[in-house]
């Protein structure tokens, strides 16, 4: 149950994965919210939503908002940080707000303890691995950390790579969930992330699915690609509010 207080949720995400609860943390900010916009949007990552072009991508993303389960969380734009997409995310939403939290739940003020305690808890469950990003990644440093079971890649734009794979990747998905058990998949694949969580979740409920973002980018692709990442930069105080 999350409590929309940043360092709270962020400590119960860390207990749900240390006791192997199965679960989701599925994180919408305003790249997320401009592609439901349907506006042109993409970022430094590499992806790119083109207005009215990409229309499958973006009914496919609308779609991942809509599950209501307790084990489901959402991660949305907090007020103080941008609350014009806090309120427009939140109409999409149907989950009760005991399981909605900050899309930044890793990050700014809670980046510091990340760092501290994501990739130890995941060690320490025991479990193997499966990693869903871009395969220009690197993970030589990252398996001194993790024991990484597999690297499901995306490539390219993640919106076209959807639109194009649509139905093998969908296949590839409910292969993947539907054979594990008590697994852990963490996911850094921009917008997309949030369909492949809910496509795996609607396949198996059994595992946990994690939304991970930009957060190892300092490790798998030896960039500082957000300011949270800078270790004297203002974001790592700034604390979500709900």
């Amino acid at each position: 149950m999350m409590q929309q207080d940043h360092r709270k949720d962020f400590l119960n995400a860390i207990k749900k994965i240390k006791d192997l609860d199965s679960f989701s943390i599925s994180r919408y900010a305003d790249g997320e919210a401009s592609v439901l916009k349907n506006l042109t949007v993409g970022n430094k990552d590499g992806w790119l939503y083109k207005k009215d072009k990409n229309l499958k991508f973006r009914s496919d993303l609308r779609k991942s908002l809509t599950c209501i389960d307790e084990n489901f969380i959402y991660g949305i734009s907090s007020r103080n940080a941008d609350e014009k997409n806090y309120s427009f995310l939140r109409k999409f939403i149907k989950q009760d707000l005991k399981y909605v939290t900050f899309s930044d739940i890793w990050v700014n003020a809670n980046y510091d303890l990340f760092n501290e305690l994501f990739l130890p808890t995941l060690n320490e469950t025991n479990k193997n691995i499966t990693i869903i990003t871009n395969p220009k990644a690197s993970f030589s440093a990252l398996q001194k950390f993790i024991r990484i079971k597999e690297v499901i890649p995306v490539k390219g734009n993640c919106v076209v790579f959807w639109e194009k794979n649509r139905e093998y990747f969908k296949a590839l998905l409910d292969l993947k969930a539907s054979l594990n058990e008590k697994e852990i998949f963490i996911v850094a694949a921009g917008p997309f992330s949030n369909i492949i969580i809910h496509e795996m979740w609607s396949v198996n409920r059994d595992n946990i699915y994690l939304d991970i973002g930009s957060t190892l980018d300092p490790i798998i692709f030896k960039r500082q690609s957000r300011d949270y990442h800078k270790p004297n930069h203002p974001h790592r105080d700034f604390v979500d509010k709900w």
